[in-house]
């Protein structure tokens, strides 16, 4: 037990450190005590053990219960108004405590997001980090999209493991959770898949909104179960817009429009309990018609459809935000310009009070031009869907991380100056650092992917190795694309990446070693020299245990046979 003498010290040192950075100086704890203020409040409280967590599972350090002890480090909780609804300031507090101050629950949680990352835990106990000062997000929409299909991880893994990611995800300034109930998967709500995938899903962001963060779905308005009848189905929409598991309707005949009232209305009743949000409205893959009454999608039918769901979802959850997708309008592959945007545009200057945001985005690098030229119909807020997950290699994560800080800095500084937020798609952890660029972009739009990345790395692994794990990401970006149409991009230097992911290693706790995240690092680099070696060919035993490895973590061992399982070698 350090003397009172000593804490008082760790108060000076503090104070008269620089903001911002880590001095070698820092005092190390051997216990710390979490204290809520006066505004206690269950949410608070759950977040409360995120920073116990977090502590616990990275170093040595143990959290001091006892109200009448005198731990050595007191991290105290508490909001005000100061900081901006979703800000924070992190500041000293008397005899070396430090205060987290949030505008509100969800501030608390990024101040905690923000304290945790400049602190250390290779030192023997709890280093706490220097920085000072106060921090508001400039975007208002900060959301992730679960994907929740082909038992990925998210449906695959233990929901205790993904509860804990959730609360993850939220450190690093995330305010929303997305989620798609599958209708396609189902025959209905009775349907014993839809019953289970409804019970953990509504846990899911049920935890969620425990931890002060915000919920919603993303659904495909036109869509219905299954079982619909082939009478009431979609005509095909033209050109190449991606998935159709033939339960989209045409949602001008009365009886399909009738059967979406009804699913949605069952649905929505479902999440009641929970809360809704914000609700997405989705307009291809799946979705949308081409019948003459329905075409152009994006301005006809598309619109009917999400006005008449969007009525249910304001009856039921008044204060729930829409976001309005365009994923797919007018794809320029497949040249067949049809009105979308200018049939958007007239509808939404007659009337734009029943949408929040436009969402837009594209595959790969394509941006819509209309929205980039002409601006966003309505005048309303643009917010983004960056692809994090997908992307340049199947099977989608199989190697193990997929970092891209340069790709999505690209795609980003096309429309920093206007988005205010979004939602990447995610198909699992894999594309863990990818959701850390994102949400550093969402918070400050000026941010560098680099500086991001950085910090995550000094995180999660440790600051010691920041330098060569950066060069290791940049290395991975650049031997990303794999196995579409037979490509094999990964070159010499990724005997140097594994080279210094093994350096990087020898410097690192056990607790880090162990941990998924390092763990997928290390593979990546492990794989990708030795399918280098190999010339790109899957054989041999130290593949087949890196694959396997990765199929463990990823709970995805019985995931579809779409490319979210690591690829599987035979004995």
């Amino acid at each position: 037990m350090k003397s009172l003498a000593f804490i008082a010290c760790f108060a000076v040192l503090l104070s008269s450190c620089q903001k911002g950075n880590l001095e070698e100086t820092a005092i190390t704890f051997e216990s710390v005590r979490v204290v809520i203020g006066k505004e206690s409040s269950p949410a608070l409280r759950n977040i409360s053990g995120i920073l116990e967590r977090q502590i616990t599972q990275r170093c040595d350090a143990k959290i001091e219960t006892n109200k009448s002890s005198k731990s050595q480090l007191n991290i105290q909780l508490s909001i005000e108004s100061g900081p901006g609804e979703e800000g924070f300031r992190i500041e000293d507090g008397k005899a070396g405590s430090v205060r987290i101050i949030g505008g509100n629950e969800r501030g608390v949680l990024y101040g905690i997001g923000k304290f945790l990352r400049t602190a250390r835990y290779d030192q023997g106990g709890f280093t706490p980090g220097v920085w000072r000062g106060e921090s508001s997000p400039n975007g208002t929409f900060r959301a992730v999209y679960l994907a929740t299909h082909f038992m990925n991880y998210y449906e695959a893994a233990p929901i205790e493991e993904v509860r804990h990611y959730i609360e993850d995800i939220g450190l690093w300034g995330y305010n929303t959770i997305l989620v798609h109930y599958p209708t396609w998967q189902f025959d209905g709500l009775t349907d014993p898949g839809a019953q289970e995938w409804l019970k953990r899903f509504t846990t899911v962001l049920a935890h969620a909104k425990q931890c002060g963060l915000q919920v919603g779905l993303l659904q495909v308005p036109g869509e219905g179960y299954k079982n619909a009848s082939e009478d009431l189905r979609r005509v095909e929409v033209p050109g190449h817009r991606r998935g159709n598991f033939g339960s989209n309707l045409c949602v001008n005949k009365p009886q399909a429009c009738k059967l979406i009232m009804e699913l949605h209305d069952g649905l929505l009743n479902e999440f009641k309990s929970v809360g809704l949000d914000y609700f997405t409205l989705w307009p291809y893959d799946e979705g949308g018609c081409a019948c003459e009454h329905c075409w152009p999608w994006g301005a006809r039918g598309y619109l009917d459809i999400s006005k008449e769901v969007t009525k249910q979802v304001r009856a039921m959850f008044p204060h729930c935000k829409i976001v309005l997708s365009t994923w797919c309008f007018e794809n320029e592959d497949d040249n067949n310009p049809d009105g979308e945007w200018v049939g958007l545009k007239k509808s939404l200057e007659e009337d734009n009070s029943w949408v929040n945001y436009i969402m837009a985005d594209g595959h790969d690098d394509y941006f819509p031009k209309y929205l980039l030229e002409q601006g966003i119909p309505g005048q309303l807020p643009l917010v983004n869907f960056p692809e994090i997950s997908m992307f340049g290699m199947n099977p989608w994560g199989g190697y193990g991380t997929n970092p891209a800080p340069a790709h999505f800095q690209k795609l980003w500084d096309r429309i920093k100056h206007e988005a205010v937020g979004g939602a990447p798609y995610s198909e699992g952890i894999y594309e863990d650092v990818n959701k850390a660029i994102i949400a550093g972009f969402y918070w400050n739009p000026n941010r560098k992917a680099e500086e991001i990345v950085r910090e995550y790395i000094s995180f999660e692994f440790s600051p010691d190795v920041a330098d060569d794990m950066l060069e290791v990401v940049h290395i991975f970006e650049q031997n990303h694309a794999r196995g579409y149409n037979g490509d094999f991009g990964i070159t010499e230097n990724a005997v140097r990446a594994f080279h210094l992911v093994s350096n990087a290693e020898s410097k690192l706790t056990e607790e880090v070693k162990k941990s998924w995240r390092w763990r997928i690092f290390y593979l990546r680099a492990l794989i990708d020299k030795e399918m280098f070696e190999r010339k790109g060919k899957l054989e041999g035993e130290t593949l087949k245990a890196a694959f396997d490895e990765l199929t463990k973590i990823y709970h995805a061992g019985n995931a579809h046979s779409m490319p979210i399982k690591p690829p599987q070698i035979e004995n």
